[in-house]
């Protein structure tokens, strides 16, 4: 085969190689030049196609090479095409394009290519080379044999180009109120077409979803948990995603969560009541005691961090007990939250566990957290009720609230019984001119037996508790059961009663019948006194 020419070397028929709109004529030409001997006038059987016409997927800004390769090339011209513009002609590079070069096929002459084993090995040819493929290349590439009727292979060219996002609706910060919708959009192309999805920097979308697919992303009623930074992303799997990014800020009135409804303390102490505000734009936030509203003071500071408001009260002193309320305002409106501060104890915990091990009793044991000593603890329990509707009536109806010692106990129905246990504190209460100040938060335990329980049976117990300051609150219903009888472990427990180890259709037991003899004896005496 020749060597590769390069158009320098035909300056001569530059001007008539454009001209040029088939194989034919290019061989009439090329014939016709004096520099070109070699190409003689082709005799015999004309050759054929190797290489099959294919389709290729090609990255932009790669490099692809279109084969082309024909059995016995002998002295036929191979010449590439696009559309009717010539590319190629044998060897010589006819467009003016630089990304393009003509490679040479060799022919292989080997038994291999003799049976055909390697068919796309097999035989010579040209084949193209399109360096830095851009998008406009996409489309069919004609090789074209010049024989009296032209033979060609196309193979088409598919340019797989990156996803890019042309279009975003917004662009930096988008400020909306409370309540108002909210619509992003995002636009992207590439080949193929890319899929758009949005998802939400660090959290899940306001509906709970992780991500959602489309070119629209709408918030209904945007609210502060609507607010954050949304990543509109376009992804075709040709290179990375394209990613743009919307920051949401929506503004709205405070809201107010406190730490603690009710905080307990001790004379003395420091105690910090805490206020959780969320607003946009950030709140003014003053802190009230019942309607006075609090200054700065040597006992009284406020202080915040990022969304957190505390109030600190040093030296705990008898009047600073009471309820609190920290107001939270901006341009949008205004909350409030409210704290109670008291001296009372916490609500007792019941650490018993719930099975018992004593038929008759059983031992309930709690603790509770004071600042100062307990005085008095109120033990109430009775059966649990049989029936969920009992439960049902207790919730609906009114409690009797039964009375201890001419006091009325609210809170509880007339079915409880009490127990009321004296307290560490209970022998120094009348000798005490003043609360005595406790330096931190005391543990303090009590235990309790209760008798004359009946077995295998249920009940319900609750505690409270009396320091210096008053009453805390009931806790909360605890359940617990009596171990049942060595029988009634083998028997499910009746309503009724049952008698064990008789039938009862079969007449009556040996208890039974002993006063019914003891009766008839007597009968049966007096019959004979008065026959004698």
């Amino acid at each position: 085969m020749a060597k590769p020419l390069e158009t320098s070397d035909f300056d001569s028929v530059d001007n008539c190689l454009w001209s040029i709109h088939s194989v034919s004529d290019l061989y009439v030409e090329l014939r016709a030049h004096p520099q070109i001997n070699e190409y003689d006038v082709p005799q015999g059987k004309p050759p054929s196609f190797v290489t099959p016409g294919q389709t290729y997927r090609i990255a932009s800004g790669a490099t692809v090479i279109l084969p082309c390769r024909i059995t016995q090339p002998g002295s036929y011209v191979l010449a590439w095409k696009r559309g009717i513009a010539v590319l190629t002609a044998g060897p010589v590079k006819v467009s003016p394009d630089p990304r393009l070069r003509v490679l040479p096929s060799p022919t292989i002459e080997s038994p291999a290519s003799r049976i055909g084993s390697v068919p796309e090995l097999s035989g010579g040819g040209y084949s193209l080379e399109l360096r830095d493929v851009r998008p406009q290349d996409a489309g069919d590439y004609i090789c074209q044999l010049g024989t009296i009727e032209p033979k060609e292979i196309v193979h088409t060219l598919e340019v797989l180009v990156p996803a890019r996002i042309h279009f975003v609706s917004h662009t930096g910060t988008v400020e909306v109120t409370q309540g108002q919708m909210v619509k992003m959009e995002c636009k992207a192309s590439g080949n193929p077409v890319p899929a758009v999805s949005w998802t939400r920097k660090n959290n899940v979308m306001p509906s709970g979803e992780r991500s959602i697919q489309g070119l629209t992303m709408v918030i209904q009623h945007a609210d502060r948990h609507s607010a954050g930074q949304y990543q509109c992303s376009a992804d075709n799997g040709v290179g990375e995603p394209d990613v743009r990014h919307i920051n949401i800020n929506v503004l709205y009135a405070p809201e107010v969560e406190v730490e603690r409804t009710t905080v307990h303390t001790g004379i003395g102490l420091e105690a910090l009541l805490v206020c959780i505000v969320y607003a946009e734009p950030a709140a003014q936030v003053i802190w009230f005691k019942d309607t006075t509203q609090l200054g700065t003071t040597e006992r009284h500071t406020t202080h915040a961090r990022g969304n957190r408001y505390t109030l600190s009260i040093r030296n705990v002193s008898a009047a600073d007990m009471g309820n609190y309320s920290c107001v939270a305002s901006n341009v949008h409106g205004k909350a409030r939250g409210h704290v109670i501060l008291t001296g009372t104890a916490t609500t007792a915990v019941i650490e018993s566990p719930p099975k018992g091990t004593e038929r008759d009793k059983f031992t309930i044991s709690w603790t509770v957290n004071s600042h100062s000593s307990i005085i008095e603890y109120r033990l109430y329990y009775r059966q649990q009720p049989r029936h969920h509707h009992q439960h049902r009536q207790e919730e609906t109806n009114e409690y009797k609230s039964p009375r201890i010692n001419g006091t009325k106990i609210v809170g509880f129905r007339n079915d409880w019984s009490l127990v009321t246990i004296n307290g560490p504190g209970f022998s120094n209460r009348h000798f005490s001119g003043m609360i005595p100040p406790y330096p931190g938060v005391t543990k303090q335990t009590m235990n309790y037996t209760l008798i004359n329980l009946l077995p295998a049976t249920t009940y319900e117990a609750r505690v409270q508790a009396k320091n210096d300051y008053g009453w805390n609150k009931a806790s909360p219903i605890f359940h617990f059961t009596t171990r049942p009888n060595d029988m009634e472990n083998l028997i499910e427990p009746s309503a009724q009663p049952a008698v064990y180890g008789s039938n009862q259709s079969q007449g009556m037991s040996s208890t039974q019948s002993r006063p019914f003899l003891a009766y008839a004896l007597y009968c049966l005496t007096l019959i004979c006194c008065l026959f004698n």
